[in-house]
Formats: C-alpha cells, sequence, structure tokens
C-alpha cells in the first residue's frame, strides 16, 4: 500500500475514534446537569440504569418505595427543576409530578425533592435515599396507598326528603379470650338481642381467642335501647361504622333494598371503583341503581415503615401523617316518588296484617307512587307489592263493570244474582254461598256478586275484557325499577272467559297494577304509574270509556256506603270510593283465598292485598282502614 493511502486511513479512524469518544462523553454524566437530566429520565421510567447511581440496591429500594402506587397512580412525570453547586458537588431539584388516576383531584399531585450530586473522576453520581422520591420519606420508608370509599348516594323522595343515606350502626361481638363466664353472657345476649345461644356458641368456640365474633348489627338508636344490658356483659366488643340506612329499618325496605360491604373478589374486579369499606347494593333499586349510587373512592399517600423493617433503623413503627389525600367523588342521588308521610301510614297498615300483606298507595293526578309496603309476620318480606302476581279476584270487577257498562249495561240495569250459575259444565258461586236474587247492576257490584259478573260475560267480548284493563293503566310500563302489572290474555274459551270476568282464571295482577286500575277510576283517564325519576313512561295508552269511569266510581262508592267495604265508610277524610276481592288460588277443597282491596280518597288511590287472607272484607279492608285512618291522622 503506498504510503499516502496509509496516511489517509490513519487520519480516518483517528477521526471515527474521536468521534466515539465525543460521543461516550456526551452519554455519560459529566456535567451536573446531565447528571440530573438522567436521574430524572430514570425516575420517570421507574429503570434505574444510568452511571449516575452510586448506590448497588437503587433499583430495589426504589421499587420498594413506590410498589403501592402502581394502581392508583399509574403514571408519573419527574423533571429538573434546577441544578446548583460547585465543582466538586452540586444538588439537584427535581419535580415530581403523579397522576392521580381516582376522585375528585383538580390536578396531579406535585412537589420537589433534591439530590445531591458529587464529581466522581470524570463524572457526576449520586446515591439513592427514599428522600429522592419524595422529601418527607426516611430511610427504610415506603410510600403507601389507602383508599378511602367515599359517600354512597341517597335515595330521595318527594320534596328532596331523604329516604336512604349513610347512618351509623354498631356491631356488637364477642372475643372469646375476655368470656369469663359464657353460659350467662350468651344467655343475657338471646334475651336482650333475640340471637341463637348455641350457634353463636359455636363460633365462638371455632374462632381465635382474640377475634371479633360478630353476634349482630343494630342502628344506633336500636343499639342505645339494649345498650345498659350487654355493654358491661365479659366478652362483649363493639364497633361503629358507617353504613346506608333508610328512615327506619321497615320504610319501604324492599323496595328500597339493600347493601352489603363488597367482598374480597368484587374488590378485586374493581379494585379503580371498590375498596374493602365499599358498600354495594344488594336488592332493590340499591342494586338496580348501584353504578348510579357508588361512589368514587378517593385515597390518601402516607409514609410507612417497609415491610419486615425493623424499629430502631430509623423508620419508625406507624405510618405518617398524610403526604396527599385526594377527595373521592360523592355517588349521585336516586330521586323517587316515594312520599314519606304516606310510606309511613302504609308500612304500618302493613304490619297488622296478619298474613303476608302488601300494599301500594299512588297519585291518580299524575301516576306518582307514593307508598310501597311489604310485610311478613315471619319476616320475608320481599317485594310482592310490586312483583308478586297474583289472581285479583273480585277486584277486578272494576275492570269488568267497566266493560259493561261500554257495552250498553246501566248502573240500573237489573241483573240476576242466584247462589251458582254453570257455564258449559263449569260451577261457578258466590262467596258464602250469598244470594240477591234479581238486583240492579249497582247492588250486583256493591255486594260482589260473582253469578251476575259470570252470566254477563256473553255480553263482553274477550277482546273488550282486555282493553279495559289495559285503558285503566293495568299494561306494562317501565316506573323506573323492577315491577310487573297485569296479564289479562284474550282468551278463546269460554269457561276461561267467565272466569276472568271476576278475576280468576288466567288473569293475574301485581298489588302495583291494581292500584293503578284504582287510580285511573279515580282520574278519570288513564293512569301509568311512575315510581324513580326521570320519567320513562309511554304516553301511547288507549283511552278509556269517560262515562263508563264515571259510573263505576259511582259503583265504588256504593260499596262502601252500603256494600262490602262498608267498615271504611267512617274514616277521616274525604269519601272513600273502593271494591273488595276474595281471590281463590291453588288445588285445595274449599280452595285457599286471598284478600284484595283497592280503592281512593281525595288524591290517594290504594291497593292492599293479604296472601292467604280470605274474604276481602275480613282481612283486606281492616288494613285499608288502618291506612287511611293513619294518613289523615
Amino acid at each position: 500500500m503506498k504510503p499516502r493511502s496509509r496516511r489517509i486511513i490513519g487520519a480516518a479512524v483517528v477521526l471515527v475514534l474521536i468521534g466515539i469518544g465525543l460521543l461516550a462523553l456526551r452519554t455519560l454524566p459529566v456535567l451536573p446537569s446531565s447528571a440530573a437530566e438522567e436521574i430524572a429520565a430514570d425516575l420517570t421510567s421507574g429503570s434505574l440504569e444510568s452511571p449516575v447511581w452510586s448506590t448497588a440496591d437503587s433499583q430495589q429500594r426504589f421499587d420498594a418505595v413506590v410498589a403501592d402506587l402502581a394502581e392508583a397512580l399509574p403514571t408519573r412525570r419527574v423533571t429538573v427543576d434546577s441544578v446548583d453547586g460547585g465543582v466538586s458537588a452540586a444538588t439537584a431539584t427535581l419535580r415530581w409530578e403523579w397522576a392521580v388516576s381516582t376522585g375528585s383531584s383538580d390536578g396531579p399531585w406535585s412537589y420537589t425533592t433534591e439530590v445531591p450530586l458529587r464529581r466522581s473522576g470524570a463524572t457526576w453520581a449520586a446515591d439513592f435515599a427514599e428522600s429522592v422520591v419524595h422529601p418527607d420519606l426516611q430511610t427504610g420508608q415506603v410510600l403507601a396507598v389507602t383508599k378511602t370509599p367515599g359517600t354512597r348516594g341517597r335515595i330521595l323522595g318527594q320534596g328532596d326528603e331523604v329516604l336512604v343515606s349513610d347512618g351509623e350502626v354498631v356491631d356488637v361481638g364477642l372475643q372469646p379470650s375476655r368470656l369469663d363466664d359464657e353460659t350467662a353472657t350468651l344467655d343475657q345476649l338471646k334475651r336482650s338481642l333475640d340471637v341463637d345461644p348455641d350457634e353463636l356458641a359455636d363460633r365462638v368456640k371455632a374462632a381465635d381467642p382474640d377475634a371479633f365474633v360478630p353476634v349482630i348489627t343494630l342502628r344506633r338508636d336500636d343499639y342505645e335501647l339494649v345498650k345498659g344490658a350487654i355493654v358491661d356483659l365479659p366478652g362483649t366488643v363493639f364497633r361503629t361504622r358507617m353504613q346506608p340506612l333508610s328512615r327506619t329499618k321497615d320504610f319501604a325496605a324492599a323496595t328500597l333494598g339493600s347493601t352489603t360491604l363488597a367482598g374480597p373478589d368484587e374488590v378485586a374486579a374493581e379494585p379503580e371503583a371498590l375498596t374493602p369499606e365499599s358498600y354495594v347494593g344488594t336488592s332493590g333499586i340499591q342494586l338496580l341503581y348501584d353504578r348510579t349510587l357508588r361512589p368514587t373512592p378517593g385515597l390518601t399517600v402516607l409514609a410507612r415503615p417497609a415491610p419486615g423493617q425493623a424499629a430502631d433503623a430509623g423508620a419508625g413503627t406507624t405510618a405518617s401523617a398524610p403526604l396527599h389525600e385526594v377527595a373521592g367523588t360523592d355517588g349521585a342521588d336516586v330521586e323517587t316518588t316515594i312520599d314519606v308521610a304516606v310510606q309511613t301510614a302504609a308500612d304500618e297498615a302493613a304490619k297488622t296484617g296478619t298474613k303476608p300483606t302488601a300494599i301500594v298507595a299512588m297519585r291518580p293526578s299524575d301516576g306518582s307512587v307514593l307508598a310501597v309496603a311489604n310485610a311478613d309476620p315471619k319476616g320475608a318480606a320481599w317485594d310482592r307489592a310490586l312483583t308478586g302476581q297474583y289472581p285479583p279476584g273480585s277486584v277486578f270487577k272494576v275492570v269488568s263493570a267497566s266493560a259493561m257498562v261500554g257495552t250498553g249495561i246501566a248502573p240500573d240495569a237489573t241483573l240476576s244474582c242466584p247462589k251458582t250459575t254453570t257455564v258449559e259444565g263449569k260451577r261457578f258461586k258466590n262467596a258464602e254461598d250469598h244470594v240477591l236474587g234479581d238486583v240492579d247492576f249497582t247492588e250486583s257490584f256493591a255486594q260482589s256478586c260473582n253469578t251476575a259478573f259470570v252470566d254477563s260475560a256473553p255480553d263482553v267480548t274477550p277482546a273488550a275484557l282486555s282493553e279495559t284493563a289495559l285503558a285503566l293503566g293495568m299494561g306494562e310500563v317501565d316506573i323506573g325499577t323492577d315491577s310487573y302489572m297485569a296479564s289479562v290474555p284474550e282468551v278463546d274459551d269460554t269457561v276461561e272467559h267467565a272466569a276472568a270476568m271476576i278475576g280468576q282464571g288466567k288473569v293475574l295482577a301485581t298489588p302495583l297494577a291494581v292500584a293503578t286500575m284504582a287510580a285511573s277510576v279515580a282520574a278519570g283517564s288513564t293512569v301509568q304509574p311512575l315510581l324513580v325519576l326521570p320519567d320513562r313512561r309511554d304516553g301511547d295508552v288507549p283511552a278509556p270509556d269517560q262515562k263508563a269511569l264515571v259510573e263505576v266510581k259511582a259503583m265504588m262508592r256504593e260499596t262502601v256506603t252500603g256494600g262490602t267495604a262498608s267498615a271504611l265508610a267512617d274514616v277521616p277524610g274525604g269519601p272513600v270510593y273502593g271494591k273488595t276481592g276474595t281471590a281463590e288460588y291453588g288445588t285445595d277443597v274449599p280452595p285457599r283465598t286471598h284478600s284484595w282491596f283497592a280503592g281512593f280518597q281525595d288524591d290517594v288511590a290504594v291497593a292492599v292485598l293479604v296472601e292467604d287472607g280470605g274474604f276481602g272484607a275480613e282481612a283486606a279492608v281492616p288494613v285499608a282502614d288502618r291506612f287511611f285512618t293513619a294518613l289523615n291522622s
């Protein structure tokens, strides 16, 4: 090779080496500012791989500090605010910004930390310390996040009255190690709280000595009533907490629904929305509107000792005061049409029923459901008022009578009311074998003569009967929560149609549907019920026969003044209009019967059902009496 070629190659090699050297110098922290930038970049990415770090366990310690923040504070940005210092030492001021993924924060969590830098040969280095991540962290401490559940939304009623909101409860429990005289304590708890001492004894035996063994959870006011008898019992322990509570234990309980603390699986499935202290709906409106009522959790960031950290390592033994807090977003309220006074009257009345009892009260002028009460002497108060489907029996004669008037049968028309009548071999009879003979239509209605209505079946087509039920508001409608209305099929069987005229056969209705039927008569137009706002009702409904409603209304008044509901003639307030019902069900001989009442007073319509209650006048009417009396007292 010629000398000139060698010189050219040699020069090129030198230039390459110089370039490599300059590039190396540019990537090494040869200046305090470049060291600070590398530190900021590493802390942002979470990968402490730059040569600036002189501490061997920097990555491990950093990971421990921020491990608890990954879910609540998923991203961070670290930038250099300033670098100050001299030839051999400097201080970098870093700005931290954590993006908060929960709560109602107006912006990121921001603060500054200081990182001491020192010259190490031709470069600059830094030691990792917990205070690099937050200025209040000491050696051996980490950042910890606790979530706060926030406040669940309220359920409101008429006039924005609060029906359900957070209230204080007391968890009564036992600590086995403190039970000096187990038998005496359990006997007293049985007397005061009506708990099963044998079942409780088994749970105490199976529990750890210092465990909290739950006995019962009481509202604060209920706890105060028994506090004197249980608070000093050996072994009893008490915890207070807040949970969603209705106005009283029974207040529209089945309809408003219930809540429970979120379980571990639920929290794991929705960590961004739930904490172990969050309540979730389990039934009724609380379940159906759970997503609306749920709050967004807030969070608190604390400094605490790292797991396994010795108490003498400078980290302390307890968590610090909050370093940062983000308030949760409260759940949204759910508005209902329930009226506190009407609901209270309905709850009181329903509890007087001798069998499972349901009451629905509504306002005919706008269809607002004012009360939904369910009571059961045995305690199984499911929402039979809105979802229980029963044969309506003779209260359905309000529909049948409207259809009959529509065919031209006048209230003063003479109808025969024999003890029994037969349709294609099927025998129909009056309650208690009642016989009226030849009486007018109004009297047959007021005295609830089955045979007169059965014999009038040929005058009313199945289609007309079904359409009349729809015109009286008994068709399906979205009231804003789970409910059913009535089923009045257009049967093509003569016997089935005759049975339908007296609310038997294939006719089924809920107390909600029966109350709506009564409300439509009171209003003189089709009423559609509504319970949870906003209004979802469909305005496209058939118009009722106005003349028929006027005449049936007069018949309902006659039923109270001189018919089967005469016990209501003297209740306080305005005149009461009504219809009793006795509905056969089952296969027993003689058949068992449900007891019904449907009626209205002023701008309140009501349906009362007493399951297996017998005759309407004997079981449902006394409950209606109690309702109207309480409402007007």
